[in-house]
């Protein structure tokens, strides 16, 4: 009797489990019932209970982004940003004069001549090492393109006059080498063939540098405010305060120099100033440029 009682028992608790473990795999509820009424799996109820969760996240996000959106213009509650003028900017255009960017036959081969690999041929034909300095031209084209005044559409032009007379056109969209012998061999290739198209698919055939028509002045627009930079020049101006009282209507024309020494060609120039009152680079005179006309036009 004892074993037949134990046995009973044995069975009733396997029934309890299995029925158990089938209510763990089968839940019915009112909420969980399909359209038809059916039972519904542990593995739908967890499928339903995950994109619940992920409609949940999607709101709390949209409502974090909502609430953020401040209507003054502000990202952030408590940190107002400066509001933007949305008048037209005029175009700036950058002319640099008297470039060091001489062509020669040098080893059977035609290049630009670099006093830092052409040492021996300008020893041998007697050229001054200052007087060929492609670097600068070099360094103020990777300035000037990279700037965020050009990357958000402030440059419209830049142009450069070589000391031999030759007037090169440069699109700002165009990239500049980062080595200056990678560039040396830019120019060499414009020289020899005119102009430089993109090879990208969507800027395709399009032009970044080419030799154009000499004088530049047919080049610049109708009523463009010429500006000729020097250190000699009687007029040290603060460019911040210079620039709030030119006529923001017309285009603007900085005249700079490209050279290691002398002066700039001042005849069409409307306007003949000095940033400082040191001697500066080319490099930092577009880099004091772009900084004033960044704070003046607020670039951030």
């Amino acid at each position: 009797m004892r074993e037949d009682l134990e046995i009973s028992e044995m069975d009733k608790k396997g029934d309890m489990e299995l029925t158990e473990d089938k209510l763990n795999d089968d839940i019915y509820t009112d909420d969980e019932v399909g359209k038809e009424g059916t039972w519904s799996s542990s593995k739908d109820i967890v499928a339903r209970d995950n994109d619940r969760r992920k409609r949940r996240t999607t709101q709390a996000k949209k409502s974090r982004r909502e609430n953020c959106s401040v209507g003054s213009g502000s990202i952030l509650s408590g940190i107002p940003l400066p509001a933007r003028s949305r008048e037209p900017r005029p175009g700036v255009i950058f002319v640099f004069e008297k470039a060091s960017l001489v062509l020669a036959k040098v080893n059977k081969s035609y290049q630009i001549i670099n006093p830092d690999e052409h040492a021996g041929f300008m020893k041998k034909h007697n050229l001054n090492r200052s007087d060929y300095r492609p670097d600068i031209i070099h360094e103020v084209l990777a300035r000037l393109l990279g700037s965020r005044l050009n990357l958000t559409g402030g440059i419209q032009a830049v142009y450069v006059k070589t000391i031999q007379g030759h007037l090169i056109k440069i699109e700002p969209t165009c990239s500049v080498p980062r080595t200056l012998k990678s560039f040396c061999a830019m120019m060499t290739q414009l020289f020899q063939n005119l102009r430089i198209k993109a090879s990208g698919r969507r800027s395709k055939n399009r032009t970044l540098l080419q030799m154009i028509q000499n004088p530049v002045t047919i080049h610049l627009p109708v009523g463009a405010h010429k500006i000729g930079l020097s250190s000699t020049s009687p007029k040290a101006v603060n460019l911040w305060e210079y620039f709030d009282t030119i006529d923001s209507v017309h285009p603007l024309v900085f005249v700079i120099g490209a050279m290691a020494h002398g002066k700039i060609d001042s005849d069409y120039t409307d306007d003949f100033i000095a940033v400082s009152g040191l001697p500066l680079s080319a490099s930092l005179c577009v880099r004091r440029i772009c900084n004033a006309l960044e704070r003046q036009w607020r670039i951030l």
